[in-house]
């Protein structure tokens, strides 16, 4: 028997397919490094069908939700991947769990890419993190530490849409760990995380990346509002 997580994953797909562009596709996944196949679909369409979507969602709870995540994330077509991103960070603040680290920590390190990472980190592990500051603690202490590039890009990112609410002595303590790593990836967030804050506060921006000698493309990022 079809379980109702499939159920809707099937009417999605059917969605999906009413725009489907093969050639459209095969451009989005050369973009994408050919880590993903495309369906081809742009974000304001796929929205649109999405929105067309949600209402065959409302009889699910939470936790089946969570379920249709993960099963969506399985998909091989990273509209799919798209729409379980969406569908996590349509979540309201009152539903978000603290046992949702787990969930958050698997999504960020399975069909990882920035595209997808960026998305959940600075929206959902932001939010997450601000209403359960004493757990969020201590999944950076342990993410920034990791092995796996993405968990520690997270670590860097996660603020960005605090505004002047950002714990800007753990974003220092990051970047100076971070400082040396030649990965393109941590260098962007380090230089992203720091021009984001620096609307807000540019001269503790520019005094700490004169103090620490900040250098090259985290530079470039970080100086750009300065």
């Amino acid at each position: 028997m079809q379980s109702i997580e499939q159920e809707k994953i099937n009417q999605l797909d059917l969605l999906f397919n009413t725009k489907m562009n093969t050639e459209r596709g095969l451009a989005m996944s050369k973009y994408m490094k050919g880590l993903f196949p495309f369906y081809g679909i742009d974000a304001t369409n796929r929205r649109s069908l999405q929105a067309q979507w949600y209402p065959f969602l409302k009889e699910l709870t939470q936790e089946s939700k969570k379920h249709l995540i993960k099963e969506l994330w399985a998909k091989e077509e990273r509209e799919f991947h798209y729409a379980a991103i969406d569908l996590l960070n349509k979540t309201t603040l009152s539903n978000i769990e603290v046992n949702d680290a787990v969930l958050l920590e698997w999504l960020i390190t399975n069909q990882s890419w920035w595209d997808s990472v960026d998305a959940i980190a600075s929206n959902y592990l932001g939010k997450y993190i601000q209403k359960f500051p004493e757990e969020g603690k201590k999944l950076i202490e342990e993410w920034r530490y990791s092995d796996n590039l993405w968990l520690r890009r997270s670590c860097l990112i996660f603020q960005l849409k605090y505004g002047n609410g950002v714990d800007f002595e753990l974003l220092k303590s990051l970047i100076l760990q971070f400082q040396h790593e030649k990965e393109f990836f941590i260098q962007k967030a380090i230089g992203w995380s720091l021009r984001q804050y620096s609307k807000f506060n540019p001269e503790s921006v520019r005094s700490f990346i004169t103090e620490i000698h900040l250098k090259g493309l985290a530079h470039k990022e970080a100086s750009k509002y300065l």
